[in-house]
């Protein structure tokens, strides 16, 4: 599947807020929800989930997916299907630069209480799960050139797993065991 590549700066400023990120985050996680289930999961007030909910949409990111709802009052959404990326090169502009600053601020503030969330609930999972987690660092010396081709084959990887877990997963006799995996990583150029 195509990525959707987000280079209008009102489109962007769709996920500058951090309600908004979650909301998007559970549904391309979870798959569709209802506003109601997704308020409880953020512990947030119904009423500010939806308004966020339909902000995703105008910019984009989620739709609406009527023929799920049992009743006229139950309003179900979606991630809009595909990968959406960005990058800050795309917004020239001081107020692009700005979205774009903001949005990225926040995904790297979420990205980091997700680990420490992990960290401090790491003994409520099982020995296996613990064993089978990783964090790492490393420190190389590369030119622009070979770093864009490092990230090149982790992202091919990583796409390729997760072709592989979705077919897993919704396999009949997918395993019990199956939970959903957060990874992330940076690799940006340092002066020490």
């Amino acid at each position: 599947m195509e990525m959707r590549r987000i280079t209008d700066p009102e489109v962007l400023k769709g996920l500058a807020q951090p309600i908004r990120q979650k909301l998007y985050r559970l549904l391309t996680q979870l798959g569709p929800a209802t506003g109601a289930t997704l308020s409880k999961r953020l512990g947030t007030d119904p009423g500010q989930t939806s308004y966020h909910l339909r902000e995703l949409a105008k910019a984009g990111f989620v739709e609406d997916v009527p023929e799920l709802a049992r009743d006229r009052r139950e309003r179900w959404w979606r991630a809009v299907p595909g990968p959406t990326g960005w990058s800050s090169l795309d917004f020239p502009t001081p107020e692009g630069q700005a979205i774009s600053s903001a949005v990225k601020a926040q995904t790297v503030i979420d990205e980091f209480e997700r680990v420490r969330g992990y960290e401090q609930s790491r003994d409520t999972w099982s020995e296996q799960w613990q064993a089978a987690a990783m964090s790492s660092d490393s420190f190389l010396r590369l030119t622009p050139a070979e770093l864009a081709e490092l990230t090149g084959e982790l992202h091919e990887l990583v796409v390729r797993w997760k072709q592989l877990s979705n077919e897993r997963a919704a396999r009949a006799d997918a395993a019990a065991d199956r939970e959903h995996v957060f990874l992330f990583f940076h690799a940006f150029p340092e002066r020490p």
